[in-house]
């Protein structure tokens, strides 16, 4: 809670950290000194600036900050788009991040090792200091649960339960925690924290590429469902299409206000049925077309096709904010067709319940994100390690 606390306010003072988290003064310097020890958390004079916007008078301040290279995250982003994976610093700013070639998703073993060795090498040239990590995260398009570290089934993976192999094989090759979450997840709880809902309680993140699917963030809580499952608004009805989807409809959003759709319409596909063995050519192809000013008119009618789900959200949940992300959730063309389609025919407007914004966190860093998150800022910080990495340091530095 500390650690989380001066994260989001940089420059906090002990007393007004004890104060918002419920803690004796004595109690919260405690805590501080152990995380200062650590070289996690550092103190310093509050800037003049700072000190007029909080009128403090009297003796120079000191201020809470986190030592941004004093903890690392690292993620695997698994995708057919751009496979990534990165390095985020501690205070979620991306540190480094590369992009595995030739990725096979034939297999959860397969693809998992491809990651976790790139991920490997990725630390390596990086320089970082290994023991200084909190943990690996891992953000895909599938239903996971992420206290088993399983990833219970992927329709466009077309995996299965996969028992919790896919963390296994990356603890093989990379000894540190793992946490997995579906790529919409791990995108609401990055924007919640270190993005554009940082400050917003109630919120619904739209991720939008091949397939969509939300996230829902209720009272800073992220919504799971009772079974785990939550935002499949992929499988929300709309009109009948050419195509089937995963679930074997005809009539799923996903065949309609999506990349799939819109290479249908586009007339770039050959086949009814969503085939996981081309999931390179339906990434490769919706970026080009979404780069092709001839297709502008498609892809506004695909957002079009996203409004109304947007609406029965938007009165359902009543969020403060809905989110659009992803590669085509976040393109101008997109979202622009999404705000005009919501303005025209639902009433949205500057003075409604909710706004409508692109996401401000790239899936490349998702991943890593979510690892800071579960992994540093929750009560699963491992404070020992990190207490004795530094103590270590600190011997070879006076050794």
């Amino acid at each position: 809670m500390i650690l989380s606390r001066v994260q989001s306010e940089p420059g906090i003072s002990r007393a007004e950290l004890a104060r918002m988290c419920g803690f004796s003064e004595m109690a919260a310097t405690r805590i501080v000194r152990e995380l200062l020890a650590a070289g996690i958390i550092q103190e310093s004079r509050v800037s003049d600036q700072d000190k007029a916007k909080k009128k403090h008078v009297g003796r120079p301040k000191t201020g809470l900050h986190i030592v941004k290279d004093g903890l690392f995250a690292v993620g695997i982003t698994v995708s057919a788009y751009h496979s990534d994976v990165s390095i985020c610093d501690a205070d979620g700013k991306l540190h480094a991040s590369s992009s595995p070639e030739n990725v096979a998703f034939d297999t959860v073993a397969d693809a998992a090792r491809a990651y976790a060795s790139a991920l490997r090498d990725l630390i390596e040239t990086s320089g970082i200091d290994v023991s200084r990590i909190v943990g690996v995260g891992v953000a895909l398009s599938g239903r996971t649960l992420p206290d088993r570290a399983e990833i219970v089934t992927s329709d466009y993976f077309g995996w299965a339960n996969d028992g919790g192999q896919f963390c296994r094989e990356i603890q093989k090759i990379i000894n540190l925690p793992v946490e997995i979450e579906n790529i919409s997840n791990a995108l609401a709880i990055a924007e919640m924290r270190f993005g554009g809902a940082r400050d917003v309680s109630d919120f619904a993140l739209i991720h939008a590429a091949t397939f969509v699917g939300a996230g829902v963030v209720s009272d800073n809580r992220l919504v799971r469902g009772a079974a785990g499952v939550s935002g499949l608004l992929g499988h929300f009805r709309a009109e009948d299409r050419p195509l089937t989807c995963v679930c074997g409809r005809n009539d799923c959003l996903n065949l309609s206000a999506t990349g799939f759709g819109l290479l249908s319409r586009l007339g770039k596909l050959d086949h009814r049925a969503f085939d996981t063995s081309k999931l390179s050519f339906y990434a490769t192809a919706l970026l080009n077309a979404l780069d092709d000013p001839k297709a502008a008119d498609l892809v506004s009618e695909a957002g079009q096709n996203l409004a109304p789900a947007l609406d029965s959200v938007a009165k359902l949940l009543g969020p403060k904010k809905i989110i659009l992300s992803g590669y085509l959730g976040a393109h101008d063309c997109y979202f622009n067709a999404v705000r005009q389609a919501l303005t025209d025919h639902f009433d949205y407007g500057p003075h409604g319940s909710f706004e409508i914004v692109q996401g401000t966190i790239p899936s490349v860093e998702a991943a890593a994100l979510l690892a800071l998150h579960a992994f540093c800022y929750s009560d699963q910080l491992d404070y020992d390690r990190f207490a004795l990495s530094s103590d270590r340091n600190k011997g070879a530095q006076h050794g």
